[in-house]
C-alpha cells in the first residue's frame, strides 16, 4: 500500500468520531483539501441556516450528500474554517465554478468561499443599493438583488462591482434562463411609505441597463420565481391576506402571465424542468396550526396532481410541520427543510423522484434556508 493510502486511512479513522467522510484509495481524495480544518466528505451538501434576525447566528453546515449523513457534534462549517461567525440573517447560498457564494442580509455582504468554506473575499453593499437578498451566477458574474431596488452585477472571481440596474423596490428572488434574469418584486420595508410591488422584472444580461427592463404584472407582493422549462413559476402574498398565497405562471414564449388558481408557499422545478413541485402551507394564525398540501403542477397542460399522501406517508410530521424551503437535488431528488424557528435546529428531508424518503438529518442551525450540493 502506498504511503498516501496509509495516511488517508489514518485520517479517515480519526474522522469517524467527528464526521462521515468519504475517503478512497482509488480517487486519491484528500478530506482536508483546500486547507480545510475538518475532514469533509468528497461529495458534500451544504445547508445555509438563516438563523434568527438580530442574533448573529446564521451558519453553514455540511453533510455527506451520497449518504445523507452529518456529524455527531455541532456543525458550523464557516465558523470552523474562518474562526468567526457568518453574521446576521443568512439569505442565499449558491455554488459556481467550484466556489461557494453566501449572501448575508443583516450583515450586508456577499462572500466568496472556496470548496472547504474558507472565505476568499467579500463585498459589502453601498447605501444606495441597500442590503442584499438573492443571487444567481451567469457567465462569470454574480447578479444580486438588493432592497434599494437594484440588481447589482459583481465579478464572480474578484467580487468587484461591474454595474447596477434599477428594477423597482423591493426585489426578492431571482433566476436566470438563457441569459435572461427574472426577478420577483416584493413589498418595500419602509413602514411610512410602503410600496407593494405587483410585477416580475425581466432583464437581459446583454442589455444590462435601466431602460431595457421589462415588467410583467402578476399578483401583489411577489416573493418567489422558479424556472420550469419554458415557464417561470411565480409566487407571492397577493392582495387577500398572508395565508392564501397565489401561484402564477409566466409563459416565456408568449410573454403572458396568468393566475393558475392554485396557492403556493414554495416552488421548485422537477422532472427535467417539465413540472413544478409545490407546497402550500395554510396556517391558522389563531391556533398556529399548519396544514401542508404538496402537489405537482404542469404549466403546459395547466394541471395539478396532489402528492400529499405520498409525502406524508413517508414522513408523517410533514403534514403539519413548518416548511422553510424546497431545494433541488440530483437525479430528480429534492430536499424539504422544516423549522422550529428560534426554538432549535431545523430538519432536512431528502426525497427521490418517486417521493420515497432517502434520508433525513438535523440542519445544525435555526431556519434552514437553502440546500446546495458540491
Amino acid at each position: 500500500m502506498k504511503f498516501r493510502s496509509l495516511f488517508l486511512s489514518a485520517l479517515c479513522g480519526l474522522a469517524v468520531s467527528t464526521a462521515f467522510t468519504s475517503c478512497s484509495d482509488d480517487d486519491g481524495y484528500d478530506p482536508y483539501e483546500y486547507g480545510s480544518k475538518v475532514p469533509l466528505p468528497e461529495h458534500r451538501g451544504l445547508v445555509l441556516n438563516e438563523g434568527t434576525q438580530g442574533k448573529n447566528n446564521a451558519s453553514i453546515s455540511f453533510f455527506d450528500a451520497a449518504k445523507d449523513t452529518t456529524t455527531k457534534a455541532t456543525n458550523n462549517l464557516y465558523f470552523i474554517q474562518n474562526k468567526k461567525n457568518l453574521g446576521d440573517t443568512g439569505q442565499d447560498l449558491i455554488t459556481y465554478n467550484s466556489n461557494i457564494y453566501v449572501v448575508v442580509y443583516g450583515s450586508n455582504y456577499i462572500a466568496k468561499l472556496n470548496k472547504a468554506g474558507i472565505e476568499q473575499n467579500r463585498y459589502s453593499f453601498a447605501e444606495n443599493h441597500g442590503q442584499p437578498r438573492y443571487v444567481v451566477a451567469y457567465e462569470g458574474y454574480l447578479y444580486v438583488t438588493t432592497v434599494g431596488g437594484y440588481i447589482v452585477k459583481l465579478d464572480a472571481n474578484t467580487l468587484q462591482l461591474d454595474a447596477d440596474c434599477i428594477i423597482g423596490k423591493t426585489p426578492e428572488r431571482i433566476v436566470e434562463k438563457d441569459g435572461i434574469l427574472y426577478v420577483a418584486i416584493g413589498n418595500t420595508y419602509d413602514p411610512v411609505t410602503p410600496l407593494i410591488g405587483d410585477v416580475i422584472a425581466i432583464v437581459d444580461t446583454r442589455k444590462f441597463n435601466d431602460s431595457e427592463v421589462k415588467k410583467i404584472t402578476v399578483m401583489e407582493n411577489t416573493q418567489l420565481v422558479a424556472k420550469c422549462g419554458n415557464y417561470i413559476m411565480v409566487q407571492g402574498y397577493g392582495s387577500i391576506d398572508y395565508t392564501h398565497t397565489p401561484l402564477w405562471v409566466y409563459d416565456i414564449k408568449s410573454g403572458k402571465a396568468e393566475d393558475t388558481g392554485e396557492y403556493a408557499s414554495y416552488v421548485i422545478e422537477v422532472n427535467n424542468g417539465t413540472e413544478a413541485f409545490v407546497v402550500f402551507s395554510e396556517t391558522d394564525w389563531d391556533t398556529w396550526l399548519t396544514k401542508n398540501t404538496f402537489y405537482i403542477y404542469n404549466p403546459t397542460t395547466k394541471t395539478k396532481t396532489d402528492v400529499t399522501s405520498k409525502i406524508t406517508s413517508a414522513v408523517s410530521d410533514l403534514a403539519s410541520a413548518t416548511i422553510y424551503a424546497l431545494c433541488e437535488g440530483e437525479n430528480g431528488s429534492f430536499y424539504i427543510t422544516t423549522t422550529l424557528w428560534s426554538a432549535g435546529n431545523g430538519t432536512v428531508y431528502h426525497f427521490d423522484s418517486n417521493y420515497n424518503l432517502i434520508g433525513s438529518f438535523t440542519s445544525w442551525g435555526q431556519n434552514p434556508k437553502k440546500v446546495v450540493l458540491m
